[in-house]
């Protein structure tokens, strides 16, 4: 009996030493802002061994910036990061090869103070706006391509933009040191608890004003295209763990109790509006043909406007861009 007993032991351990190797060996290693949305799905796949059920081991990466992100990722101290679309066209047209597979349709937009005397966004002359990013965020750029397009006018020309960090931003309108600020979903969240602040338009809308479907996703999953030929099935687990995480934020409010501690957000209307931005910006499915059109679209647009210092030397999206095996 125990000579049973000691042989089942000794399975037991081989088996899960086995388990455990097999899933050290299918880690995936994506790099992170801290306190960024991009971290409430990967905590939660975590949380729930999401991945470990999908048969691979995640491991987050904490990083301090974008930029620190980008340099994670082409140094290759991490196997994946969150970044947008324009980006890797960019990189993939310096023969630097990554792709894109879309994660959030989320964005930010104009919002205004109840003192600014502004009722919509032909209200925007001599205005003095607060613009999160710089020059050629994408989000000002698709502003100043919709009000030329509308308006038959420049607003860097027709407006006074000041550029700079969006918490900075939000306390400047906070202080009435600023009419309007363009800023980040997040940010837009956390003004839109005052009644004092009022949202007059969203980016997602104005894509619909500029002949580019709503519903195109422009940050995402960002790998090389080697790690992601040599990774497959690595790379589907994880983007089936993914979906996964996405569907129970989409479906359930229960689950956003676990998520809650990762979202910096007390206030319980900022947790509301926070959780609800972001299950809007949740893709409903794939690229299709026509988003891929309309981000097509989209980058001929923004790169007649942001110019060389935006997309490089490369006028239309590269091809490859959009990760398809």
């Amino acid at each position: 009996m125990y000579n049973i007993l000691t042989k089942i032991s000794l399975f037991i351990s081989l088996f899960l030493c086995l388990l455990s190797s097999d899933l050290s060996a299918n880690k995936i290693k994506i790099g992170s802002l801290q306190y960024g949305s991009v971290n409430w799905e990967l905590k939660l796949i975590q949380d729930l061994e999401i991945d470990k059920k999908n048969g691979f081991e995640l491991e987050i990466v904490e990083l301090a910036s974008k930029n620190a992100a980008a340099v994670a990722l082409q140094g290759e101290a991490v196997d994946m990061i969150v970044t947008d679309w324009f980006w890797v066209s960019r990189q993939r047209n310096e023969k630097r090869l990554f792709s894109f597979v879309p994660h959030s349709m989320a964005a930010g937009g104009l919002i205004v103070s109840d003192e600014s005397k502004i009722s919509s966004d032909l209200d925007l002359k001599d205005k003095k706006i607060g613009v999160a990013g710089g020059q050629v965020d994408k989000a000002w750029l698709i502003f100043r391509a919709y009000y030329k397009k509308k308006y038959g006018k420049d607003l860097i020309e027709l407006s006074r933009p000041i550029f700079g960090a969006p918490p900075l931003l939000n306390k400047k309108i906070q202080q009435n040191s600023f009419d309007a600020i363009l800023t980040y979903w997040p940010y837009q969240a956390k003004l839109l608890t005052d009644k004092k602040f009022k949202k007059i338009i969203n980016i997602t809308e104005i894509l619909g004003e500029l002949g580019v479907p709503n519903g195109i996703p422009v940050i995402g999953w960002v790998f090389k295209d080697s790690w992601g030929e040599k990774n497959k099935q690595l790379l589907n687990d994880f983007l089936n763990a993914s979906t996964e995480a996405k569907q129970m934020m989409n479906e359930s409010d229960d689950i956003w109790k676990k998520v809650r501690p990762y979202m910096n957000a007390d206030d319980d209307n900022l947790f509301s509006n926070l959780r609800d931005i972001y299950r809007e910006g949740i893709p409903k499915d794939q690229f299709t043909s026509s988003q891929v059109k309309g981000a097509k679209k989209l980058y001929s647009i923004l790169s007649n406007i942001g110019g060389k210092e935006l997309v490089g030397n490369a006028k239309e999206l590269s091809p490859g861009t959009f990760w398809s095996n």
